[in-house]
């Protein structure tokens, strides 16, 4: 229901970096160790200065073309604000189920070869990956289901890998940017170590790629604010940056379902904020008019009479059981 559980790429990634932070801190007592750090910082430090050097001759060598944001065409981008609004529509599904099966219906009528003819295939990759990734989102609901989840985001990853290579040289649009960051995140629960280290450390850099075409690009920015906010400070992590971006994110918006989404985590930035509940809820409450009737905003109003925000439930690894147990309680006490 959330921006593809962004929540699970923003947080199997952070708990990468700490992962790496506590490494790194149990072997810091050890004089050899140091000088290891330090010798990694010496090759890091000459890496720098051969990348700089190496920018310096692409930008003479390469096509012009090839050094600034691919542009997807106006129909693409109307399709990509039409599947927005869908994700934004689906949250007033009685079940995942029948979510399931609004995002086929509308597949079948959008995404069908004849209606996808005309677009490129890196056009036709960015709204595949908008319909895994919301497929993704709903399956992980149905128990039934979770023996499918790896299989299909693993073969939507290796063709995001296939296009990323096959593509050295071409500039990448921010919406496969983006999209191809949230299936970096979501196979991170399959992935093993190696490619989690890779990719760990990949998301938050695709992310900057597309806010490097686009700084007003609405998802990207509720995308990384949500990166900063789970990511520890030593990791790179900051939660008056992750604020910053969630402010920004509701600014930039330039649709309703880009706004409905933008102030949902803004609203649930602030709640953490005990000063700001005020703001947090009248901002929940705007996003609910933008799609009245939902039942995430619904589920997100009974968190936060629990006493935590999304952020927070999803950081403490909560479930809807103790969310209702919390509830219990608080009645009891009336």
């Amino acid at each position: 229901m959330q921006s593809y559980d962004l929540i699970c790429t923003v947080r199997s990634t952070a708990y990468f970096l700490a992962h790496i932070v506590s490494c790194a801190a149990a072997l810091t007592n050890s004089n050899k160790t140091l000088a290891f750090f330090q010798s990694i910082r010496y090759c890091l430090e000459k890496m720098k200065r051969i990348r700089i050097t190496l920018v310096c001759i692409l930008a003479l060598t390469l096509p012009l073309a090839s050094l600034f944001s691919e542009a997807i065409s106006a129909e693409a981008q109307k399709e990509i604000d039409g599947f927005m609004t869908l994700r934004m529509n689906l949250a007033s599904s009685a079940s995942p189920e029948s979510a399931l099966a609004k995002i086929e219906s509308y597949a079948a009528e959008h995404f069908s070869d004849s209606a996808l003819a005309s677009f490129s295939d890196e056009e036709k990759l960015i709204f595949e990956n908008f319909k895994i990734l919301e497929q993704y989102n709903y399956m992980r609901q149905i128990p039934s289901m979770e023996g499918s989840l790896k299989s299909l985001i693993r073969t939507q990853y290796d063709k995001n890998d296939a296009y990323f290579s096959a593509h050295k040289n071409d500039a990448i649009n921010k919406w496969l940017w983006c999209t191809a960051a949230d299936m970096l995140s979501c196979n991170l629960s399959y992935a093993t170590v190696g490619v989690i280290m890779h990719d760990g450390i990949a998301v938050k850099k695709y992310y900057q790629k597309a806010l490097e075409e686009d700084p007003a690009m609405s998802y990207a920015l509720t995308n990384i604010a949500q990166w900063y906010y789970f990511a520890p400070a030593i990791g790179g992590g900051s939660k008056a940056k992750a604020g910053e971006y969630f402010e920004r994110a509701v600014r930039d918006a330039r649709t309703d379902a880009e706004t409905y989404f933008a102030k949902i985590f803004l609203s649930q930035f602030l709640f953490d904020d005990k000063a700001r509940e005020a703001e947090s809820a009248k901002l929940l409450d705007e996003a609910d008019a933008l799609q009245s009737g939902g039942s995430y905003i619904a589920w997100i109003k009974k968190v936060n009479k629990a006493g935590y925000s999304l952020l927070q439930y999803n950081a403490k690894k909560m479930t809807k059981s103790d969310i209702e147990k919390k509830l219990a309680k608080q009645n009891e006490r009336l």
